[in-house]
This record gives C-alpha cells, sequence and structure tokens, in this order.
C-alpha cells in the first residue's frame, strides 16, 4: 500500500473518532441546554408572578396560570432552597404521549407573607427526528471531510513526495555494475536530502567493493591457474620416469590434489561470478532441445556406470532462463544424477511446462537434504565431488526465481526445479 494511502486511512479513521466524539458531545450539550434554557425561562415567569403578586394584582387572569401554582406557607413551612427542580417523564394529555416534564418551584417573600411559586413546562430533548437529523448532519459532513481529506492527500503527496518517488525510481536503475554513480535530485526537504546523500555515499562503496570483488575473483582466477597447470605438468613428467612404486603412487595422489584443486578454483569462481551476475529478462530457452541434448552429451559417462536413463520430455517447454546458464545447470544436474547413483541404477528425467525433475537411484544422504545445497556440503563423503554443484544450481534458479526442492525416499534422489512465469520479475543480481 502507498504510503500517501495510508495516510488518508489514517486521516479518515481519526476524523471518524473525531466526528463520534463531537457527536456524542454535541447531543449531549443539546440536551442539557433544552433543560436548562427551560428552567431559565421557568424562573423569569416565577418572578414575573412574584412582582403581580406584590403589586396587588389579580393573577387568575394571567395566561399562565394554567401552568402555575401558587401557594401560601405557614409561619411552620420553612423552605430549604431558594428553588427546587424536578424533571421527570410524564403523560402529557395534550401531546398525548409521554414527556420530560420540569417542574420548578421558587419561595418569594411578598409583603411579609411567603409563597411556594410552581411553574413547569414539557421539554421536549433532541431524539428520534431530532436525533436522526443531526447524525445526517454529521455524517454529511464526514463524507466532506473524507473526500478533501483524499483529494488533498493525493495532490500534497505528489507535490511533497516527488524527490522520494524520484529517489525510489534511481534506486530501481541502479546497477552495481554500471561505471556512473547514482544520480538524484536534490530536494527542499531536510530528510530526502539526508536520504540521497546516505544512498549516494553507499552506492559508491557498494560499487567499489563490487569492482574490488570482482577484480580479486578474476585475478584469483588467473593467478592460480597458472602454478596449478605448471605443476601438473612437472608432475605428469615425473610421472613418466623411472619411480619406485612408492613415489608413484604419492605422485598420482599429488597430481589427485592438483586436479581437485583445479576443479574448487574453476567453480568458485564461477560461484563468485554468478553472485554478482546482473539478470537481465532473459529470452526463454528450449529446454525441450537443451534437456535430450545434455543427455545424450553424459550418455557415454551413464553408460561405463551401467545407467539406465529414461527420458518424459513435453515437447515446447520454454522458459525465462539464460540459455548459457541453463547449459550449466543442466550440466550440474545430470552430473549430480550420475555421480551419486548406483552401479546399475537408472535415472528418470521429467519434463514438463510447469517443473524439471530427475530423479536417480542412490544410498541415502549422510546430510540433511536442506543441507545439500550448501558449499562444500556431499551427501556421500567418499565420492570424489567437491560439493559445489548444487549450490550452483540454487544460484541459477534463484536469479529467475525458479524454486528447487530436493527429497529423498525409498531410494531415489529427486531434485525438482519450480519454474517461475515468464512474466516474472527478475532479481539483479
Amino acid at each position: 500500500m502507498k504510503l500517501n494511502y495510508r495516510y488518508t486511512i489514517a486521516y479518515a479513521v481519526i476524523t471518524l473518532f473525531v466526528l463520534a466524539v463531537g457527536f456524542t458531545i454535541v447531543y449531549g450539550a443539546m440536551s442539557r441546554s433544552v433543560t436548562q434554557t427551560t428552567i431559565g425561562k421557568l424562573r423569569h415567569l416565577n418572578a414575573t408572578v412574584g412582582r403581580q403578586l406584590a403589586s396587588g394584582l389579580d393573577y387568575s387572569t394571567h395566561p399562565a396560570r394554567a401552568q402555575v401554582q401558587i401557594q401560601r406557607l405557614t409561619p411552620a413551612d420553612t423552605a430549604t432552597h431558594d428553588q427546587q427542580v424536578r424533571v421527570r417523564e410524564e403523560w402529557v394529555p395534550a401531546l398525548q404521549s409521554t414527556a420530560s416534564v420540569v417542574r420548578l418551584t421558587t419561595y418569594p417573600r411578598i409583603n411579609g407573607q411567603r409563597y411556594g411559586i410552581t411553574s413547569q413546562a414539557v421539554v421536549v430533548i433532541p431524539s428520534d427526528e431530532y436525533l436522526t437529523g443531526i447524525m445526517l448532519v454529521f455524517a454529511w459532513t464526514f463524507v466532506f471531510l473524507l473526500a478533501l481529506v483524499v483529494i488533498l492527500s493525493e495532490v500534497i503527496s505528489w507535490y511533497i513526495l516527488k524527490p522520494f518517488n524520484a529517489l525510489l525510481r534511481g534506486i530501481e536503475r541502479f546497477q552495481l555494475s554500471q561505471k556512473t554513480t547514482i544520480s538524484l535530485q536534490p530536494s527542499r526537504t531536510l530528510e530526502f536530502n539526508v536520504l540521497n546523500e546516505f544512498l549516494m555515499k553507499m552506492t559508491r562503496q557498494a560499487q567499489r567493493d563490487y569492482q574490488g570483488l570482482q577484480e580479486f575473483s578474476e585475478n584469483a582466477s588467473h593467478e592460480l591457474q597458472t602454478p596449478i597447470a605448471s605443476m601438473k605438468a612437472q608432475v605428469e613428467l615425473l610421472m613418466d620416469s623411472e619411480l619406485t612404486q612408492k613415489q608413484l603412487l604419492m605422485l598420482t595422489g599429488i597430481h589427485d590434489q592438483l586436479e581437485r584443486l583445479a576443479k574448487i578454483n574453476q567453480a568458485l569462481t564461477l560461484l563468485a561470478k554468478l553472485e554478482h551476475y546482473e539478470a537481465h529478462p532473459a529470452p526463454l530457452s528450449d529446454l525441450s532441445h537443451l534437456v535430450p541434448a545434455t543427455e545424450a552429451t553424459f550418455a557415454d559417462l551413464a553408460e561405463m556406470k551401467g545407467l539406465r536413463t529414461t527420458q518424459r520430455v513435453a515437447a515446447g517447454v520454454r522458459v525465462p532462463l539464460d540459455e548459457a546458464l541453463a547449459q550449466l545447470l543442466l550440466n550440474n544436474l545430470f552430473s549430480n544424477a550420475i555421480r551419486h547413483n548406483l552401479p546399475g541404477g537408472e535415472i528418470v528425467v521429467t519434463l514438463t511446462p510447469a517443473a524439471l525433475e530427475l530423479r536417480n537411484t542412490g544410498l541415502p544422504p549422510l546430510l540433511p537434504v536442506a543441507e545439500l545445497f550448501g558449499r562444500f556440503k556431499k551427501g556421500n563423503a567418499a565420492l570424489d565431488s567437491i560439493g559445489i554443484g548444487l549450490a550452483i544450481v540454487q544460484r541459477i534458479g534463484a536469479l529467475y526465481h525458479h524454486q528447487l526442492a530436493y527429497t529423498f525416499a525409498d531410494g531415489w534422489h529427486c531434485l525438482r526445479v519450480e519454474f517461475a512465469p515468464p512474466t516474472a520479475a527478475v532479481e539483479a543480481g
């Protein structure tokens, strides 16, 4: 969800809460105000009646006589208050319904005589239609404020967050392998300028580290290949000379270790390149052609081990994967299936538009299958594998969001590659 949408929702929730509280306060205030206003009117009426009594006028003809009761108090009667107010629900015949009736009693002393003057009035408390009307007013106010918040948030967010959106686009276009540094627009907002400066500093450092690592990998690979090849050649020359059986065994062991060292160097160099490989949207590779071709390449090795290979390859399977990387992935999968198989075992290759699956017979792995994708992890320590093939396979799959799963059950190793849809986003290496 976009940042401005989150702000809009927050503002809408706050506005709704404030209006609900405001509605409660207004309704309570209106109810109290009506009662207090009525009491004030009755107090004025009692005072008017008191003045008429003091002047000796006949109050019986006053229009409000029906709402006022006058009582002469005896000396034994004492008023504890200047006035008394009573509010209660009563049946009002004139309205033919129940309503709140307010009665106010005052105790003025007129010409030495104390009176009890009681007046009453019917109070209409805001409810029903009144309540509905008030709620409609607040509802329309909320709708208006919400519309105003949505419009203003879009406009203001576009204006204020424009540098931030430009920053996001710059980060999306940034590639570690590019020679130029990231370009970000300055902003009048201090926080955005601080963020821009930090990102420019970090991207420059990342570019320097990437270039340094790339140069180190290339130099290390190149510099190691020469002495390894030289030592292998010298060992091979010594092996052709007259040697004792013990010396020959020692030289053979040295030659095998040099060969292993050369493979490790090549594999680590390849992994380093894959770790920093900039994966771009690749054309669709035709696995329906590559899988049988790769199987044919490894057919001699499989035959030497007495393996029987079964292919179930669907036609027209094209997946988003660089063709060179697809070939490397298949080479590692077939090599792994042959190396970790039993003499006279089987290999079953299944290719569908959804996945590629290689199943091979073999001994149970010595490690949990989840750990076999790590570097230098081998399922069988007796084999001459360097334990890095599946790490290469996993990295190639991750570049294009293909999911790998490895299982072992009933004497069968199964490695399954679930293909990502062609429209899936490609991760930058």
